[in-house]
């Protein structure tokens, strides 16, 4: 008996789990990722053990029947050792295939030739391919860790933030037009895709961003179109201005602010001058600082499913914008509509102003030679293309020519 219990000894060995044998998701190639060859698990010393143990088994089967009860025990264990060692090498058969899964998707986002970024449920970047670091203009090092909106330019990153949350919410892909700011060059228009990325069930979803650089269908025609429709709006309203020698001001000016809001942008408004006291327009030389500005003509889309937007914008008193391009005498373009301060008002002319949504604005002043006559601001729904920095140069020099009509108007501009 002594020596039966002697021979029922089973020992084996594994190798220790050391850094260059190990392997985790996201560790670095040459560190156990996904770019180092997983080592396959050697069983055979394990086996060896085994049939010598059943060796023993047999031999004791033959002696004493004593021996029944603890026979059938140990063949028992015989039979989960067998099946354990199975279901071991099985499993690491597995791995391998899985780890070279991860190595393939692993070398296929990067090797994409489409900009891809994967974000975490925060909107901070978490991977980058190469095509991605490129059109940012910064390294993928750089770009990992930060969020992604920081790198979308203004106007349009609530938009973007919203798309995110509703991508994530709803579990369905969604897209937006954008432009990505880049450090290097002008960053061009584009349209990004999001799509939710379920990498861990019991983990919070991912988003991967992909960006779609290919032009427009008939882009050049669009452009070639803008050109001439900007030219035709600058001769109607030269013809406006030239028949307007027997028009009182305030009557010039409501037509020209109809005849922009018709042509250019959605909603159009006017601001003037006015001196301290709301005396006409200020002398020349008068301190701009000093300077009040009253609204003049306020004008919307004749089809307006909101009118509530034209009625709110006409019964506010001049903001902020106003009164920094009436002071300065300088333009501005992409006016945050979202912010409070933008068009003032009460809580709730700000929500009736909330419809406008993430829409693009533009102001210019109505100016002569020497003086900031007025204000001129353009709006469109977030549903036309924001303006561009052409458009800008069409409305000031449209604000040049109101500016000078009105300096040489009989009643001053009144």
């Amino acid at each position: 008996m002594a020596d039966g219990k002697r021979d029922c000894q089973v020992t084996a060995s594994f190798p220790a789990q050391t850094e260059e044998n190990s392997w985790y998701p996201g560790s670095p190639p040459g560190k156990g990722g996904p770019h180092a060859m997983t080592p396959r698990l050697d069983t055979s010393a394990f086996r060896r053990d085994l049939d010598a143990f059943s060796g023993r088994l047999t031999r004791l089967r033959r002696s004493e029947p004593a021996l029944a009860l603890a026979l059938t025990e140990l063949e028992d264990a015989e039979d989960e050792l067998r099946a354990c060692i199975d279901e071991i090498e099985r499993l690491a058969e597995l791995g391998g295939d899985e780890a070279g899964r991860r190595d393939l998707v692993h070398r296929a986002f990067h090797e994409l030739p489409a900009p891809a970024f994967v974000l975490d449920a925060t909107g901070v970047i978490r991977a980058v391919n190469r095509q991605g670091a490129e059109l940012l203009g910064v390294t993928a090092g750089y770009a990992v860790g930060k969020p992604f909106a920081v790198f979308v330019e203004l106007p349009w990153r609530v938009s973007f933030r919203c798309e995110l949350a509703g991508v994530l919410r709803e579990e369905c892909p969604g897209t937006l037009p954008c432009r990505l700011g880049s450090s290097k060059r002008r960053p061009p228009q584009l349209r990004l895709t999001l799509a939710r990325l379920d990498l861990c069930p019991e983990g919070a979803p991912s988003v991967l961003v992909t960006a779609d650089l290919s032009p427009e269908p008939h882009q050049e025609i669009m452009a070639v179109a803008a050109y001439v429709r900007r030219l035709d709006v600058m001769g109607r309203m030269t013809r406006l201005l030239l028949r307007a020698r027997d028009v009182p001001s305030r009557r010039l000016v409501t037509e020209a602010t109809e005849l922009l809001a018709a042509e250019c942008a959605d909603w159009a408004v006017t601001d003037l001058a006015v001196g301290p006291a709301g005396g006409g327009r200020p002398a020349r030389g008068h301190w701009p600082g000093r300077t009040a500005v009253e609204r003049a003509a306020v004008a919307g889309p004749k089809d307006e499913e909101e009118p509530s937007i034209t009625r709110t914008l006409r019964s506010l008193e001049p903001a902020d914008v106003s009164r920094y391009i009436v002071q300065t005498g300088e333009s501005t373009l992409h006016i945050p509509l979202w912010e409070s301060g933008a068009f003032g008002g009460t809580a709730e002319s700000r929500r009736a102003l909330a419809k406008l949504g993430t829409g693009s604005a533009v102001g210019v002043p109505i100016r002569d030679e020497e003086d900031v006559l007025g204000a001129l601001l353009l709006i469109r729904g977030e549903e036309r293309p924001p303006f561009t920095v052409t458009d800008l140069a069409v409305f000031e020099e449209l604000g040049m020519h109101l500016g000078l009509v009105l300096a040489s108007a009989p009643d001053g501009g009144e």
